[in-house]
């Protein structure tokens, strides 16, 4: 590989910055395709599929087959509220290669004896949320029930381009946050981002357990695009 190809390849690694490697089958010669805000050409266009996708994929461009790996930015969860779900949820997290972050005001929550391995912000969500890289690689979890910590960190949320947001709570408090939510201005169909009863029905009931149905449901939106298109969420009979 070309050694200027390489340094690229090691700095848009380092800025956390998505791209693909573009090679032709049994060619040593490899291109970097990064995506642009402007009209995507063809190669762009597949360089986009294999980015959701996460996958390398050998496709034929111009006549010829080509292999398309994709670069991304490394996952993120980022969890408000530093509760005994919260710990499980950080263990599953990093074992599917997320980088995690807690946030809760509340030092003896929030402290590294109790979260060793991750990053904990003792600060109120509307104080810190400005200052994290929160982009289409990130899912947002609310676990406190109070409306305090997790409503401005919903309302962010709302207003990021995140890839799941999620809300512990029962079906009562949910629809007290639905209209709270309504009453801040937002629409039915924004809302509905908003994964709450939070996790898939498995009928869990132990902390891990619902750590468990959480990541699950965070891998599903992940994998799934059009996951909350599809309305299973309504249709679940466990809810």
């Amino acid at each position: 590989m070309d050694n200027k190809i390489l340094e690229e390849i090691l700095r848009l690694n380092k800025d956390k910055k998505p791209f693909c490697t573009v090679s032709k089958i049994n060619d040593d010669n490899v291109e970097i395709i990064i995506l642009d805000n402007k009209e995507l050409s063809d190669i762009q266009k597949l360089a986009q599929d294999a980015l959701l996708k996460d996958q390398l994929i050998i496709t034929n461009y111009k006549d010829e087959e080509v292999i398309i790996n994709p670069f991304n930015p490394p996952l993120n969860i980022i969890i408000v509220g530093a509760v005994h779900i919260s710990q499980y949820l950080s263990k599953i997290a990093k074992l599917l290669d997320f980088d995690v972050t807690i946030i809760d005001p509340r030092e003896a929550f929030a402290s590294k004896e109790r979260f060793p391995d991750d990053k904990v912000i003792n600060s109120w969500p509307e104080d810190c949320f400005e200052n994290l890289n929160i982009d289409n690689r990130t899912a947002i979890v609310t676990l406190t029930h109070e409306p305090s910590l997790d409503d401005p960190a919903i309302t962010y949320a709302l207003n990021s381009s995140c890839f799941y947001i999620g809300a512990l709570g029962s079906k009562k408090t949910h629809n007290n946050r639905i209209e709270r939510l309504k009453n801040s201005g937002f629409s039915e169909d924004i809302i509905k981002r908003v994964n709450g009863p939070i996790g898939l029905p498995i009928n869990a009931a132990k902390p891990n357990e619902i750590a468990i149905s959480i990541m699950s449901e965070i891998i599903a939106s992940l994998r799934h695009h059009n996951y909350l298109d599809l309305d299973m969420r309504d249709d679940w009979k466990l809810r």
